[in-house]
């Protein structure tokens, strides 16, 4: 095969062409050739022209893979993959299957917005400390790991997204977690239910976990939703209503909380991604050239400035001798001001404003639009391999608490990924996570996609050391079934169960 031809393995979003990120759709562009599952094909249409398009039904997950690394003889192939690759996506499959037959360096993970983040945003919700990334189907994993985590991440109170909650012929799983989150009917937690999330026929209301133990409301729930469990350090902003109810049109009933939403708002917080240009979404750059004023950290505003268009002179970035709190503060007082003057306001946070970001701070008020990022820990998984493709739990650093939660977590099976925190203390978590095996790889990445970025892969015992020391560190502590090839992370997620490969 060609020794310059590459694999792309692009993950292109929850549905919404406004949120494929700028490099995804160049990887579309430059294959020559793309595999995926024919109803995402659907979904990138119009980027497919001229191309040689491969599509495969439900359950075809590996003869995919096989085919794209096959493809490779005629140039350069985007085996594509919904959401982010790196959340229950092809990105381990992917790079396993391309280990055996090409140098890995030749293969590209590009990570795109998961379902989660683009729910989160569309809510109005903010994960302030740490949130847990499950999915409910036991196709891949036997169902007593799936519920061994669902209860450590319940007992430690986080809040869980929850993937593939429920299908035709797999209903009792639901109400098993259901009944973990409720403490057996003795607790109840807020619930948001997403359907179809930026996808026609997109529908969000706000519950609870006990409403939905009843009957008829699980009946509403299908492999098309996604579920956001409550839990401490979630803040809920304009979105939530006072009142707790099923969605008009989807069951009706008193206390509507149905989130609605907010296309001509003037005020936008707009996820820029990790940091390079090319991980904006289609939808960030739409709405950062459309406003009369950027406000943001130096940093951000650099990361777009690069965009054609002149942007330097709507761009301000607000400074105040206080703490970060109250630039924040200074930001969203700034942009009330523009907006009571006409004037469209985006406010740029790093990743995405939904995890570990201050975005919270300006939910409260209604009538603001969020539109989602690419994660630090999506760029940092993407950059490493495939190192989550399983459940994950993301953690903030800043919680201090979050060594002793990183070892419940993993050896409740999940991966970890720790972030906002300096590459001291990552080291010092990931030391103490090494007791569980020694031998489970890990990563460290500072300033992920960005120019300085650097990257630290091996064991634990390999991370106490590396060459760089500082802060926007991101620690990627792999789940159990995970191995280092070619220099890179990759975990395998179950597909051995299902065939032989």
């Amino acid at each position: 095969m060609p020794s310059a031809s590459r694999l792309y393995i692009v993950g292109i979003g929850p549905g919404s062409p406004g949120l494929l990120t700028r490099r995804a759709k160049e990887a579309l562009t430059e294959a020559r050739s793309v595999v995926g599952y024919g109803p995402y094909l659907d979904l990138v249409k119009d980027h497919l022209s001229g191309k040689a398009v491969r599509s495969t039904g439900m359950g075809r997950e590996v003869d995919r893979a096989r085919e794209a690394v096959d493809l490779l003889e005629d140039g350069d192939v985007a085996l594509i993959s919904s959401g982010d690759p790196n959340v229950y996506g092809m990105a381990g499959l992917g790079l396993e299957v391309a280990s055996g037959r090409v140098e890995l360096e030749r293969v590209e993970v590009v990570p795109g917005i998961t379902s989660f983040s683009a729910a989160a945003s569309r809510a109005g919700i903010t994960f302030r400390d740490s949130v847990a990334v499950l999915s409910l189907s036991d196709l891949l994993t036997p169902w007593e790991r799936i519920e061994e985590r669902a209860r450590t991440a319940s007992e430690l109170g986080m809040p869980m997204a929850i993937y593939n909650p429920r299908s035709r012929r797999r209903t009792w799983q639901l109400e098993r977690l259901l009944d973990i989150v409720t403490g057996s009917g003795e607790e109840d937690r807020h619930l948001l239910v997403a359907k179809n999330v930026s996808r026609p026929g997109e529908s969000l209301w706000w519950t609870t976990a006990r409403e939905v133990l009843e009957e008829a409301l699980r009946e509403e729930i299908d492999m098309f939703t996604l579920l956001i469990i409550g839990g401490e350090g979630m803040a809920k902003g304009w979105g939530w209503g006072e009142g707790m109810g099923k969605a008009e049109g989807v069951g009706g009933g008193d206390g509507i909380a149905a989130v609605e939403p907010a296309p001509d708002a003037k005020i936008r917080l707009v996820g820029v991604g990790p940091g390079d240009p090319r991980h904006l979404t289609q939808e960030a750059e739409g709405l950062i050239r459309g406003s009369d004023l950027l406000l943001g950290a130096e940093r951000h505003l650099a990361s777009v400035g690069a965009l054609r268009g002149g942007l330097a002179a709507r761009c301000l970035s607000i400074s105040t001798t206080g703490r970060f709190e109250e630039r924040i503060r200074a930001r969203l007082a700034a942009a009330e001001e523009a907006a009571s003057r006409g004037k469209t306001t985006s406010i740029l946070f790093g990743g995405d404003p939904s995890t570990f970001s201050s975005a919270w701070r300006a939910l409260s008020r209604p009538g603001i639009r969020v539109s989602p990022g690419v994660g630090a820990f999506a760029a940092a998984a993407a950059r490493v391999g495939a190192p989550l493709v399983s459940d994950f739990a993301l953690l903030s650093g800043l919680d201090g608490e979050a060594r002793e939660k990183a070892q419940r977590l993993l050896e409740a099976g999940f991966a970890v990924v720790v972030y906002n925190q300096s590459s001291g203390e990552l080291k010092a978590i990931a030391e103490a996570a090494s007791s569980l095996d020694p031998e489970r790889p890990f990563a460290l990445v500072q300033d992920a996609t960005r120019p300085d970025e650097q990257i630290a892969i091996g064991r634990a015992s390999d991370l106490a050391r590396p060459k760089f020391d500082g802060r926007r560190c991101t620690l990627i502590l792999a789940g159990p079934a995970a191995d280092m090839r070619d220099g890179m992370i990759i975990s395998r997620r179950g597909y051995e169960r299902k065939y032989d490969y």
